[in-house]
């Protein structure tokens, strides 16, 4: 088969399916750089993926040659796979062969930081089948992402990768590797799409009181925010409050975060998919007690809290104003 069926056959399962080629990774359940090692004709098609792209696009391939173990050592390679049998071109390639020769990750002890580490991956982290990733604002979280590499190679004593989107702005932080992706579930995450499993807070965050802290900030600082809050009275008056709040579509997930908040003594408040925090004694144990690791919420609450605060103050707009939040 040649290097332009191979690639015409992942373009059109990219154009059958609708997506860029993320998707199309994320539908074979693989990472992005092993989808361009074969789009891009670098690496050789596993017979599993093959076949699917052939079912899937429907184009006829004639004359592709199922390559017999000792392949590669007729170009100075080794036999990987000898005991994996035949495959198409690599071998069952990425899938099979990188079973055996997959990087092991030991599995680290339960920490402060490995929770707050927890909490960013429920925010904004994903996990799939061969890594896993953290998308960030690249304008606003450049910074944020700067703190989360030094706690995943505090954690992990690994450095992830950093991956800019071309046509949006945002980037990634990556960590690639099965066994990793495999110790993310151990520690209670899940992979694939999060809210169509429901996913939850691990159990073990509830165990210490410093572990739902880190958890919480890990939230907060990816999927959390700090806004202006205002009640308008029909006498004039208007009163001026910071709040923090979190959104998410599981309703799993929500109960325990407001499980957690609850268990620290806070008062919350929960409507459907949206979390709220207020009251300014609140939210100032909340800075004091738990933080921000992200600098744009820090920034903001600081900015919040210089330039509006708790106040009361007469506005002219407002003595015809209905009360709202």
């Amino acid at each position: 088969m040649s290097k332009e069926i191979q690639y015409q056959l992942c373009f059109s399962a990219r154009e059958k399916l609708e997506v860029n080629w993320a998707g199309l990774a994320r539908y074979f359940q693989i990472s992005s750089s092993t989808l361009a090692n074969w789009y891009k004709c670098e690496r050789f098609l596993p017979q599993e993926i093959f076949s699917n792209l052939v079912k899937l696009t429907g184009i006829s391939i004639q004359n592709s040659t199922l390559l017999n173990d000792n392949w590669g050592r007729a170009k100075g390679g080794r036999n990987s796979v000898a005991e994996h049998g035949k495959s198409f071109w690599t071998l069952e390639g990425s899938r099979k062969g990188g079973r055996n020769s997959a990087k092991k990750f030991s599995l680290p002890e339960y920490s402060k930081d490995l929770a707050e580490f927890i909490g960013i991956m429920l925010g904004d982290g994903g996990v799939s089948r061969g890594q896993i990733s953290i998308t960030l604002g690249y304008t606003t979280e450049w910074e944020y992402g700067q703190y989360i590499i030094k706690l995943i190679n505090r954690v992990f004593n690994i450095k992830p990768s950093i991956y800019k989107e071309l046509y949006s702005d945002a980037f990634k932080i990556r960590i690639s590797g099965v066994n990793f992706a495999k110790n993310m579930l151990t520690l209670g995450l899940v992979m694939g799409n999060k809210i169509a499993q429901q996913f939850d807070i691990p159990a073990w965050i509830s165990e210490k009181e410093v572990y739902i802290k880190a958890c919480i900030r890990g939230m907060i600082d990816t999927d959390g925010c700090v806004y202006r809050k205002i009640r308008r009275e029909r006498n004039g008056w208007e009163y001026r409050s910071i709040g923090i709040y979190f959104k998410s579509a599981s309703p799993y997930l929500m109960r325990s975060f407001g499980l957690l908040f609850r268990s620290l003594g806070f008062k919350v408040s929960i409507s459907g998919r949206n979390f709220y925090l207020c009251g300014k004694e609140q939210i100032l144990r909340y800075t004091k007690e738990i933080g921000f690791s992200n600098s744009k919420h820090l920034g903001r609450y600081q900015n919040f809290l210089q330039n509006y605060g708790w106040i009361k103050v007469k506005s002219e707009n407002c003595l015809n104003c209905s009360p709202q939040v």
